[in-house]
């Protein structure tokens, strides 16, 4: 069977949930099944940061048409047809929500990550909102032969928000990084794991003991709320620093107004973006993990900080329950004092992560298992 998978999302080399989405499923579908091909399109004039995809039933079918007018063309004309860019296909994949018109008989098969867009449209720019429009989500998941939900409740969001029947909804989660595991980083005496303790607090400035928030700096997250809570962790007499690491998003104005007056400014360390490979580091090295967002479709950095070890507080709302409740500690994110007080017992009296946790969560988010789900909702599709 022929694949076609729109790579736009990739384009950039950015790298957040949807993208880590979209290069994890491909990476596992790839390996599953080296029978099938894969036809990954992508167009932009401008240089592409691609990940190289080099299997041999991989083949790259890009193109240099400036995206303005190529957007506008697929909105207004309907054409190009994606699938034929793609060189003809028996089923296209859409990873995330973009403009996708394709022939008749192609069947489409969408996934929906959230759709914190049209339930928290404040927190988004005019631009981001104009954007989402003009790539008409609720339309692509109506036309859509299936769709697939990262989550029970963007499952639900889907169904009752575009009227999409539940029966062509599939709930297949995510997966997080083998390498994302408290295993990963043992032994911790080790000279080489001490070497890059010791790179890892130089490259990000990490203090001794801090509190990280690790993720994308935009107002979903709720970050006004965690400088709120902050604030009363160290007037209950906490010493820890705060760390915020991620690069900023949109809408941020105001919280960096309210981080330059913060009474506590200097101890909030700021690390800008932290590559995949310091990522466990970067957790274990944290005595805890807040993660107060407003809402989430599946919630990646919760769950990577429990595989890697390390206690944390989220929030009771959403997918974030249902992906990393078991093991997490769950506030109101619209409550800075509980946050504040969850977050002061949690580094008074710390309960360590189990150590089966890692390899439960590893188990049961994997790339592998979410890519053979995957395929079978491609192969039904396609009638194959």
């Amino acid at each position: 069977m022929r694949i076609g998978v729109d790579l736009r999302c990739l384009m950039d080399g950015k790298r957040t949930g949807v993208e880590e989405y979209t290069l994890g499923i491909l990476q596992a579908m790839i390996r599953a099944v080296p029978e099938d091909t894969f036809a990954l399109f992508a167009n932009s004039r401008k240089p592409m940061q691609l990940p190289p995809f080099s299997a041999p039933n991989v083949a790259f079918r890009t193109f240099r048409y400036p995206n303005k007018l190529f957007n506008l063309l697929l909105k207004v004309a309907r054409w190009p047809t994606l699938d034929a860019l793609a060189g003809g296909v028996d089923v296209f994949f859409v990873p995330s929500i973009r403009l996708a018109p394709l022939r008749t008989p192609c069947p489409l098969v969408l996934t929906a990550h959230d759709l914190s867009f049209v339930r928290h449209p404040q927190f988004f720019s005019v631009e981001r909102r104009m954007w989402h429009t003009l790539m008409e989500p609720k339309e692509l998941a109506q036309r859509a032969t299936a769709v697939i939900a990262v989550s029970e409740a963007t499952a639900q969001d889907v169904a009752a928000l575009y009227g999409v029947s539940p029966a062509r909804i599939t709930v297949i989660p995510s997966g997080i990084p083998e390498y994302m595991t408290r295993a990963s980083a043992e032994p911790t005496a080790s000279t080489a794991w001490e070497q890059e303790v010791q790179r890892c607090k130089a490259r990000y400035r990490l203090p001794e003991r801090f509190i990280l928030y690790l993720g994308t700096l935009e107002p979903r997250k709720n970050l006004d709320g965690l400088l709120d809570a902050y604030t009363l962790v160290r007037a209950a007499g906490v010493p820890h620093s705060l760390v915020l690491a991620g690069v900023r998003g949109w809408v941020d104005e105001g919280f960096f107004t309210r981080l330059q007056h913060h009474p506590y400014r200097d101890d909030i360390v700021l690390t800008g973006f932290v590559e995949d490979a310091d990522k466990p580091i970067v957790y274990q090295l944290a005595e805890l993990f807040v993660y107060p967002s407003f809402y989430e479709g599946f919630g990646f950095p919760p769950l990577e900080a429990l595989a890697c070890g390390t206690p944390v507080v989220t929030s009771f709302n959403s997918a974030i329950p249902e992906i990393s409740g078991e093991w997490a500690t769950l506030v109101n994110p619209y409550d800075p004092q509980e946050i504040a007080t969850v977050v002061t017992e949690r580094l008074r009296h710390s309960v360590p992560v189990p150590p089966d946790v890692s390899q439960t969560i590893r188990d049961r988010y994997s790339w592998e298992r979410a890519g053979r789900e995957t395929l079978r909702v491609l192969h039904r599709a396609a009638g194959q």
